[in-house]
């Protein structure tokens, strides 16, 4: 691993993971589920695959970690929005609390405040993800060379 390969994974986790935040904004609109990508789990994302491989070697950017733990929270926030949306479940249950009479129910301000944690979540990590970029920046490409790596 060399300094160009770690900026480059720190760069594909940015808009892989403002996608997350435009989809969720596209399940607040109330756009049909076909129109919006299913969740993906956090250990199949570029980012979780290359921190469980190669990243979490950079012992000396504890940095690194928090972004890997506020990556994983990333997706969780968005898997919640998504089912709180589309879980059938949920339409079952108004249903039954209602005494079986179909009642609709505005979901909106529920699914708004879940929005504004994915995002907040989102820039913490972006902002997160710019400075451990400037600290490879920072470093030597010999440290790397010479075992840096731990």
């Amino acid at each position: 691993m060399n300094k160009v390969e770690i900026i480059k994974h720190l760069h594909q986790a940015r808009p892989e993971h403002v996608f997350w935040v435009k989809e969720g904004r596209k399940l607040v609109q109330g756009l049909p589920e076909d129109q919006i990508h299913k969740p993906q789990q956090c250990d199949a994302c570029n980012f979780s695959r290359w921190y469980e491989s190669e990243g979490h070697k950079l012992v000396n950017i504890p940095e690194l970690k928090t972004a890997q733990d506020l990556h994983q929270e990333i997706h969780i926030a968005y898997t919640s929005l998504y089912f709180t949306t589309f879980d059938r479940r949920t339409k079952a249950r108004a249903t039954i609390i209602s005494g079986g009479v179909e009642t609709p129910i505005d979901e909106t301000p529920f699914r708004r405040k879940k929005q504004k944690i994915l995002e907040a979540k989102t820039i913490k990590m972006l902002k997160l993800l710019i400075v451990i970029e400037r600290k490879v920046e920072l470093l030597e490409e010999e440290v790397f060379e010479n075992g840096w790596l731990v």
